[in-house]
């Protein structure tokens, strides 16, 4: 994966052992200019990033956080994906027969709710799938709360498996976590191959293994 932009000489490139890139920009126009580039759907970008030369669906394939106090373990999108993996798996040969089974005791289950009231109705299928039920009962995705390196791993494992993401960008992060956070965050991230992109205004402290392009006030690169 490679961070290209019309402005910049330089090149940000993700790979098999470099899941974490850094983009520094000093100048606030400028930063506005990417980040509005990263988030705002127009068909020209002065900003591509490319997979193997195709490049990114900004909208679909791109996650970007603007503040890893409030992540949405709910999104819609993540959502969507897993209750069609519901779906798919009641509907498996393992869960088949259970599947069937259960749905067979709602709707017996309904008639007899039905017949106690004397109602004058009846249930007249039972072709409905699991992805119902799952939206009654409110099924919620939760991360760990207790350790902010692990709430923000969770996420965006979670977000890549139900997802698709293929690159979360990280708006500010760095004031938010310790040296020592960011490094076992890095580490992680490897672990997991995920890559990610942080985008910050002030320059700090080189991350190993991290290629970083610095963009002073003046819109000079370093």
């Amino acid at each position: 994966m490679i961070l290209r932009h019309l402005n910049l000489e330089q090149e940000l490139e993700w790979t098999e052992t470099r899941h974490v890139c850094e983009l520094v920009i000093e100048s606030p126009k400028f930063l506005r200019e990417i980040i509005k580039d990263l988030t705002i759907t127009e068909e020209e970008k002065e900003l591509s990033i490319t997979v193997d030369g195709k490049p990114l669906d900004f909208d679909k394939d791109t996650d970007v956080i603007f503040n890893p106090l409030k992540l949405d373990f709910n999104s819609r999108r993540a959502m969507t994906t897993l209750l069609k993996m519901l779906v798919k798996t009641s509907l498996s040969e393992e869960f088949y027969l259970a599947t069937n089974t259960f749905k067979s005791k709602i709707v017996k289950y309904l008639d007899e709710l039905i017949d106690a009231e004397a109602f004058n109705f009846e249930v007249s299928t039972d072709d409905f799938t699991i992805d119902s039920i799952a939206k009654a009962v409110s099924i919620h995705i939760v991360g760990d709360e207790d350790d902010f390196v692990e709430l923000l791993t969770d996420y965006v494992a979670m977000m890549v498996d139900l997802a698709k993401i293929k690159l979360f960008v990280f708006i500010g992060l760095r004031p938010l976590m310790t040296e020592e956070e960011l490094v076992r965050f890095c580490h992680n991230l490897d672990n997991h191959q995920i890559d990610i992109l942080l985008i910050e205004s002030c320059v700090g402290e080189t991350l190993s293994n991290v290629p970083r392009i610095i963009v002073d006030t003046d819109n000079c690169e370093i």
